[in-house]
């Protein structure tokens, strides 16, 4: 039985050993193909979610959030939805992402009364959690990050949001100011592992 039990253990381990370094190269591949999905690919909804990063970095303005605020701000001017939830709340910078979010939205000519902030998350699985009741009334939901981390991040909201139709929108493409883009694809395997392990997906 021990014996048995043990063989399995390690039959997982060597998947895992095995799959790990393939990770960051199929993470790599889905944010090049979710990023070349333009506008005029995403349906219209009622509501684009878009997911906080650090609003600042070394001291400045991080552009990879502004970016990500710059892709939900898009969608509203198209008219592909109509209201902007902007998910982050006291980040790793001892700032609110939400409120940054949505002082750059308007500053991209989003007007406040299309504005919501969700700011009580402090990571993804948080983001989807907290934002479930600003988007109860609304079948159909865009989810606005980076191309690299919507794959996880649909995953959780997939499971967290059932019913919902969910589509995803990628930011311009920006690299983490520390670290650069190697780092993120490195730091999103970690994430997925562990949201894996915890059953978010």
């Amino acid at each position: 039985m021990f014996t048995r039990k043990l063989m399995f253990m390690l039959k997982k381990l060597l998947i895992v050993l095995i799959l790990l370094p393939a990770l960051p190269a199929w993470i790599a591949v889905q944010d090049y193909l979710v990023s070349r999905r333009g506008i005029e690919a995403v349906r219209p909804a009622d509501k684009a979610v878009v997911l906080a990063t650090k609003a600042y970095e070394q001291g400045r303005p991080n552009p990879c959030l502004a970016a990500r605020v710059e892709a939900g701000a898009a969608l509203y001017r198209a008219g592909k939805v109509k209201k902007l939830v902007m998910s982050g709340g006291i980040n790793r910078d001892h700032r609110y992402g939400s409120r940054t979010m949505q002082a750059l939205a308007e500053r991209m000519g989003v007007p406040a009364s299309a504005i919501e902030q969700e700011d009580q998350s402090s990571d993804t699985f948080e983001n989807i959690v907290f934002s479930a009741r600003f988007i109860e009334n609304s079948p159909r939901v865009v989810l606005v990050s980076a191309g690299y981390h919507l794959m996880r991040s649909r995953w959780m909201a997939e499971k967290q949001w059932p019913g919902k139709d969910i589509q995803v929108f990628a930011a311009p493409f920006c690299s983490e100011p520390n670290g650069g883009y190697a780092f993120s694809l490195v730091r999103e395997v970690a994430a997925v592992v562990k949201n894996g392990a915890k059953g978010r997906f």
